[in-house]
């Protein structure tokens, strides 16, 4: 089957041209194809060739291909073609950029709350759709949950997908499914059901809170008891700063007993609601923990090694030990600008002690026999710290003069202020008036010990909490809602009208974009006691000025109209209200 592969490039099936592989798995192979009808990328899925003579296999890969059909969703991976090329079979799907939840789980470990509840409110958006078709998924995991570059989840691989009420391709009593994300019901031998794909979307919650399967073990067996009889590790014992709240959600959709999860994913996916609301738009270069970033202005690498600390609350251990490392080999220039700056530092301040030398008494003043015993009693008797300053000044002025002259009997002066002092044969009166003139010339030395203290200060930037207690946001409809075209689940946006304040600083911009989601859909034609078409939807959530979402007040909106599609124009508008919380900036 290897020397199978390079032959697949380039070739023409119909009208998908064969690219590149994409990957492998046990029942086909996954290429990257060109539409050349339609100029697009697409993905095309082969059948194992030595899987085509198995009937299980030919009619579970055509099962695939028939649920798909059925699917038609942002949430999930849709359909375009089933294909036979020879003896080969193919299916054409659509292309979806981006990385798996695995990926993601591997690389950035535990995500926030808001992100993860995000990330399985979109994921309950296709399970709710696809089990309105009645169609069950039966292998929720992450490797078949995709983020694409626009902030979309998108639901994967529905090869062993079941049809409610139809007519099992698997044996009887035989697991099908990914033990580890498996419900303990379907261990113990009984049907699928909503219930439990509910249960594999929880263990998928839990592992993107906390980066860890809920179970685990050496063996398949005991990982089978461990489900079925065990309870998981409470998610605020591996990080306390999970909500509580959250974590009694997780706990509820991981009951042992299905019949005490939520009745569906609808229900599921409300739960959620106060925690995905406050999320940004999924992007998934800010998803990604970003390295660890030397602060520049303010060169404090305590602040950094705190830093540290707080993510490990955040991110799981495996990612730490991955990448702290990395930190010092990324940011040792800062480091040694650090040292040298301390050491520089230190340097400069052993010069200006250097420059300015306490007194010494065996400095002799002038050409005079006797040492200057006369500064000591100066220095002792005189609290004024100039006329120190300025004794050190006159050895100063005094060393190298070899005979006295009229500097000379400028410090002097200072000397017969004690009565001990007059005795002296040179104290000329004029110096009397020049001894104030001393002190100012040493002022400009003294400041410069001071000069480099304020440069390394930077304060942090406050932040400021604004509190939001049901503020009135007015919104236009972005786009046109016609019930011929849309479909339940739907999400719909909408832009602020105008900018929302609240204690004087705006909290919602002026542009900024709300969201909502189409809620139910009836069309007279397909009910035969329905004389109206209905088309209701609510509006959940805005954008706020940093960036995280307000959840509003319960908005529904509903319209029936009679003999035609009802359609919402682009441009109406609708006010609904925030609920009570406190915005940071």
């Amino acid at each position: 089957m290897n020397n199978q592969k390079p032959t697949l490039q380039g070739r023409l099936i119909q009208h998908y041209r064969i690219e590149s592989l994409l990957g492998e798995g046990g029942m086909g192979t996954v290429y990257q194809a060109t539409d050349t009808l339609l100029q697009r990328l697409v993905a095309v899925k082969m059948l194992h060739p030595h899987l085509v003579s198995q009937t299980s296999f030919m009619e579970r890969f055509r099962n695939e291909a028939l649920i798909l059909a059925r699917l038609n969703h942002p949430n999930i991976a849709v359909v375009y073609n089933f294909l036979q090329d020879n003896a080969d079979y193919f299916m054409a799907m659509e292309y979806v950029e981006g990385d798996s939840l695995e990926a993601l789980i591997r690389k950035a470990g535990a995500l926030s709350p808001a992100i993860a509840a995000e990330v399985v409110r979109q994921g309950l958006e296709g399970m709710a759709h696809a089990h309105r078709k009645g169609i069950l998924h039966r292998d929720i995991k992450p490797a078949n949950l995709m983020l694409t570059p626009e902030g979309t989840i998108k639901l994967m691989d529905f090869g062993i997908a079941r049809v409610s009420g139809e007519q099992r391709l698997t044996q009887a009593n035989r697991l099908v499914g990914t033990l580890e994300y498996m419900a303990p019901e379907l261990i113990e031998g009984q049907e699928p059901s909503p219930a439990s794909d509910l249960y594999a979307m929880g263990v998928l919650l839990y592992e993107l809170l906390s980066g860890k399967l809920p179970f685990a073990s050496r063996t398949d067996y005991e990982l089978m008891q461990a489900i079925v009889r065990e309870k998981p590790i409470p998610l605020r014992k591996l990080d306390g700063q999970i909500p509580k709240e959250l974590e009694a959600v997780v706990q509820k959709v991981l009951d042992k007993n299905p019949a005490k999860r939520f009745a569906d994913a609808k229900a599921f996916q409300k739960a959620l609601q106060p925690f995905y609301a406050s999320a940004p738009v999924l992007d998934p270069a800010h998803i990604m923990p970003p390295l660890p970033v030397t602060d520049v202005v303010d060169m404090q690498p305590n602040r950094k090694l705190a830093g540290a600390k707080k993510s490990e609350s955040h991110f799981s251990g495996r990612f730490l030990v991955q990448h702290t490392p990395d930190w010092f080999r990324t940011n040792w220039e800062f480091l040694l600008a650090g040292t040298l700056t301390l050491v520089a530092v230190l340097f400069l301040g052993m010069l200006l002690l250097d420059r300015n030398p306490l007194p010494n008494p065996t400095t002799k003043i002038g050409g005079g026999k006797k040492p200057s015993v006369q500064i000591k009693p100066v220095v002792s008797s005189v609290t004024s710290p100039t006329l120190v300053y300025a004794d050190s000044r006159e050895n100063r002025v005094t060393v190298p003069e070899p005979t006295p002259d009229p500097v000379e009997n400028k410090p002097k002066t200072s000397l017969p202020k004690k009565p001990g002092a007059i005795k002296p044969k040179t104290v000329p009166p004029k110096s009397v008036e020049e001894t104030p003139v001393t002190p100012p010339k040493a002022e400009p030395v003294a400041p410069t010990t001071t000069e480099p203290m304020p440069e390394p200060v930077k304060r942090p930037v406050t932040r400021k909490s604004v509190a939001i207690r049901r503020l009135p946001v007015k919104l236009a409809l972005s786009n046109d809602l016609s019930s011929s075209r849309a479909q339940e689940g739907e999400t719909v946006r909408f832009r602020v009208i105008d900018a929302v304040v609240s204690e004087g600083e705006v909290v919602i911009l002026a542009g900024a974009t709300a969201f909502g989601e189409v809620t139910r859909i009836r069309q007279a034609g397909n009910d035969l006691f329905r004389k109206k078409d209905l088309l209701e939807f609510r509006i959940y959530a805005v954008e706020a000025t940093n960036g995280q979402r307000l959840a509003l007040r319960s908005a529904t909106i509903s319209e029936e109209v009679k003999g035609k599609p009802v359609v919402f124009p682009a441009g109406q508008t609708f006010e609904v209200r925030t609920g009570d919380t406190v915005l940071t900036f």
